[in-house]
């Protein structure tokens, strides 16, 4: 079988503001949509998820952010948050926001986004971020992160998620925010990370998805685009794995997680992404800035478009 080895990739920021502070890592990332944020099952089952998270992430968070409060809060030496204020904001009418990490306007391994609100438009999504550093396969494994992610998109119902390699950027939304708007070409350095942007992608993707990672759920509502789970498979061909989750179906691309380069996409993920591709939403609006300032919206239709081959 196929071992990942993570040692050769860079633990250094790969994107760093003007000031010097890390605006992106590389890493692992969890990223989940989900719909009827206002189900009191979902909600609960996204509290359960981070509470699991929080335990793996212990002594590692400094700062975090719950709904209703102006700032953040700081935690003391090996402190940990209290995930029974999680699980007070799950419900049908409470508004759920959290964010963690370790420094605001930094990138760091460790990171937690999570808002679920109420159902405000047809298409607006949840969404949840859990974002590790690569050693984190050392006490889990690859099999035991495949099977977290499986699991959690299975008590969540997720409409869609991806997990993998990825940028991580910082955990509070400006410095995200910022953060997004000089990454430029550096997400076509790696293109087989999911940079993602949270915001657009919960408004604008409910009827598809953003794009692909190492491990892609996407609904069965979603799939009937593409003609099904059977005919994604068919056109993916062998190097795509498959298992079904409780709202839909999980692919994944190869045996084991690719990072590619910029002169090369690693054929399991263009298999993968042309399959998926009937699947893609479409997007309106700016996810990441043009880095030659010319049409940002061409940009992001360049990223989203990568593994089309």
């Amino acid at each position: 079988m196929d071992i990942f080895n993570y040692q050769h990739i860079t633990q250094e920021p790969v994107v760093n503001f003007s000031d010097g502070d890390p605006a992106a890592v590389l890493g692992l990332a969890m990223e989940f949509y989900i719909g009827g944020p206002g189900q009191p099952g979902r909600s609960e089952a996204m509290a359960h998820s981070i509470e699991l998270y929080l335990k793996q992430a212990a002594g590692q968070f400094k700062y975090y952010y719950l709904h209703g409060d102006r700032t953040m809060r700081r935690l003391q030496s090996d402190e940990n948050i209290d995930p029974r204020l999680v699980h007070a904001m799950a419900g049908p009418d409470g508004i759920f926001e959290i964010q963690a990490g370790v420094e605001e306007d930094k990138a760091h391994f460790w990171s937690l986004l999570a808002s679920c609100e109420k159902v405000q438009r047809l298409n607006y999504l949840g969404k949840m971020v859990f974002t590790y550093p690569f050693s984190f396969l050392d006490q889990i494994g690859l099999d035991g992160f495949i099977q977290q992610f499986v699991s959690m998109c299975n008590a969540m119902e997720v409409e869609h998620a991806y997990a993998g390699p990825s940028f991580i950027e910082p955990f509070n939304v400006g410095g995200m925010d910022a953060a997004i708007k000089i990454m430029g070409s550096q997400l076509f350095n790696f293109p087989c990370f999911n940079a993602y942007s949270l915001a657009m992608t919960k408004i604008q993707a409910g009827d598809g998805i953003k794009s692909i990672a190492f491990l892609t759920a996407v609904s069965n509502r979603i799939l009937e685009k593409a003609g099904g789970a059977q005919a994604v498979l068919a056109n993916a061909g062998p190097t795509t794995l498959s298992c079904p989750y409780s709202n839909g179906v999980i692919f994944q691309a190869g045996n084991i997680p690719q990072i590619g380069s910029p002169d090369f996409i690693p054929q399991e993920y263009i298999n993968l992404g042309r399959a998926l591709k009937p699947t893609r939403a479409e997007f309106s609006k700016t996810l990441f800035y043009d880095p030659e300032g010319k049409d940002n919206k061409a940009f992001t239709q360049r990223w989203l478009s990568r593994f089309d081959g």
